[in-house]
């Protein structure tokens, strides 16, 4: 999968994109949402991993702008803030964005969303939009 990783900690984006391209994915850190905005409307993504409030712009609506545009890539919202998360709930829907991954996080959680991304596409050749899941995701 080609992913755009959004994330305004700079290491964090960077060390993230660098295990997403060690387990055979294409990644590109962006350090801020409206870059994230910019490379998306300049390429095609298979998912983007996005923090959800970034120092420029919140990742929500940079969700949405995408969406607008029909740029969007399957999202990957990561957030410290779960508690902001049901006042836009019916704003992550609109975008379908159904994954919530609460920081910290391992890596394995980020692994294992991308892998439902794939197993989705294989089974129905899309991927469906469902009300967001705001668990921490499993990992085996």
């Amino acid at each position: 999968m080609k992913i755009l990783v959004a994330e305004s900690n700079h290491i964090l984006a960077t060390v993230l994109a660098d295990h997403l391209v060690a387990g055979g994915h294409q990644a590109m850190p962006a350090y801020e949402g409206r870059l994230a905005t910019i490379f998306c409307q300049k390429q095609d993504f298979d998912a983007i991993v996005i923090e959800f409030l970034m120092p420029d712009i919140y990742g929500i609506d940079v969700l949405e702008q995408l969406h607008a545009q029909g740029r969007m890539p399957r999202p990957i919202i990561i957030t410290g803030f779960p508690e902001l998360l049901e006042e836009v709930t019916p704003r992550l829907a609109a975008v379908g964005a159904d994954t919530v991954i609460f920081k910290p996080f391992i890596f394995a959680e980020v692994d294992a969303a991308l892998a439902r991304f794939a197993s989705a596409d294989a089974d129905t050749g899309a991927v469906t939009s469902r009300r967001p899941q705001y668990q921490r995701i499993a990992v085996n």
